[in-house]
């Protein structure tokens, strides 16, 4: 059968807009739209037929006659209606307009969703963008019992259709280019026979950074209270927070207030305890801005404030962009960097400097360029897998302070659990500072003063 044939047979079942017509023979012919291509096939149609109806052969006029009826009556072809009154043949007109079989007229109403799109984007700032669309199963079952009862296999999808030729209205109505690999932001239609919603989803903007954190007790994001889940109750002082703050929270205003953000998410290369500080160039980080309205910021501006306003708390430096893969790859390689630790050390009992030399000579023929092995340990060991964990630990360097106090400077493998390191947990790290001196040491203070790549 013949496409002009099968069209034929299409239009003595049903009536389908030159749009989805198109579409069920997109597969035939390029660098055309559906539309375009449904009414040259309307129209190639109305030529053969016409051009049979006047060859003066009975047969084929007589056949003629009642194709062109088909075309004027069924797919309410204007063209053919023209025709057919010229030749002075009678046809039926309906008083009413015929609907799509297919599309319930849809694709022939699409202004008004580019005007909803339209309405979305009023205040956003933005480059490019890209059409999604999810059908209502109605319209997707239907069409599949078209196709399949007409065995039509060289299709276009309605979903495919709908976000092309919705994505050229937008791309003319906002002067902005259509982006598939990456786009900044996205339309999502849901659409069914009698209604819509359009859904605006707007690609996060990623900054990259270091920060420093000079005072201990805040945690490096925030942490919601788990009585009340983020509510507020009498425990957090109805804040809806375990800690007052966090580094997120210090350094996230000026950000947000540049770009108009609904919200942020922060990505730390590790993160340093509580009450531990970040000192030296800084800990790598990734500040993930959702749904920003601006997305050209001025990072040295935002950088100038936020250290401003926090000067004795935190500071950020080297802002620059960044994306999504390199938020994987900071967290994947947060464990091969080098990590610079100052720890003060305080022992059970006495000891004399003599003393302490000479177990620290001990200490660093055991532990420096040597592995040590560390199961989770009992204090974090509610949030994290029961694991034994193998780490270097590449140099020590000590300071005899006080007879129960020692500093040392501790270069480790990025997750070592240095307050472990120390005291040991109990046997769950070995060997340790407190298994080769030969007596209980607790950390006092630590700090990180230096992360290398």
């Amino acid at each position: 059968m013949s496409v002009l044939d099968k069209i034929l047979e299409i239009y003595k079942k049903y009536y389908i807009c030159s749009h989805c017509l198109g579409r069920m023979f997109a597969l035939l012919g390029t660098n055309t739209t559906n539309f375009e291509r449904g009414g040259s096939l309307l129209l190639s149609l109305l030529i053969d037929n016409h051009a049979n109806y006047l060859s003066h052969d009975k047969k084929l006029e007589s056949n003629a006659i009642d194709n062109l009826r088909i075309l004027a009556e069924c797919a309410n072809f204007i063209p053919a209606q023209k025709v057919l009154e010229n030749e002075g043949i009678e046809y039926k007109k309906f008083s009413n307009e015929k609907v799509c079989h297919l599309c319930r007229d849809i694709f022939n109403n699409l202004e008004k969703y580019v005007k909803r799109a339209k309405e979305l984007i009023e205040d956003i700032k933005f480059n490019n963008f890209l059409v999604g669309t999810t059908p209502d199963s109605q319209i997707i079952n239907n069409e599949d019992i078209f196709k399949a009862e007409l065995n039509l296999l060289n299709s276009e999808s309605f979903k495919s259709h709908f976000n092309r030729v919705i994505g050229k209205m937008l791309t003319n109505e906002l002067n902005k280019s259509a982006n598939f690999e990456n786009p900044e932001i996205v339309f999502v239609y849901k659409i069914n026979y009698n209604e819509f919603s359009v859904e605006l989803k707007i690609k996060s903007i990623f900054i990259a950074g270091k920060y420093n954190k000079f005072i201990r007790g805040i945690p490096q994001t925030k942490w919601i209270c788990k009585k009340c889940l983020g509510i507020g109750c009498e425990l957090c002082n109805y804040t809806g927070k375990k800690y007052e703050t966090s580094i997120q929270e210090l350094i996230s205003p000026e950000f947000v207030k540049e770009s108009m953000a609904s919200d942020t998410k922060f990505h730390g290369a590790g993160r340093e305890d509580i009450d531990v500080r970040m000192l030296g160039s800084g800990r790598p980080f990734i500040l993930e801005l959702k749904n920003p309205k601006i997305r050209s910021l001025n990072l040295d501006k935002i950088q100038e404030l936020t250290n401003k306003i926090q000067t004795e708390k935190v500071r950020i430096n080297d802002l620059r962009y960044s994306d999504k893969e390199e938020v994987i790859q900071i967290k994947s390689k947060a464990e091969n960097t080098r990590k610079l630790y100052k720890v003060l050390v305080v022992s059970e009992k006495d000891l004399e400097l003599t003393e302490f030399n000479n177990i620290v000579i001990v200490l660093k023929n055991r532990l420096e360029n040597q592995k040590i092995s560390q199961r989770t340990p009992v204090r974090v060991s509610h949030r994290r897998a029961d694991l034994i964990r193998e780490k270097n630990i590449f140099n020590i360097k000590e300071k005899y302070i006080e007879p129960k106090l020692f500093e040392f400077v501790i270069e480790t493998q990025g997750g070592t659990y240095i307050k472990e390191l120390i005291s040991g947990d109990n046997g769950r790290t070995t060997p340790s500072f407190s298994e080769i001196f030969g007596l209980p040491l607790i950390c006092k203070e630590l700090d990180v003063i230096n992360i290398e790549k």
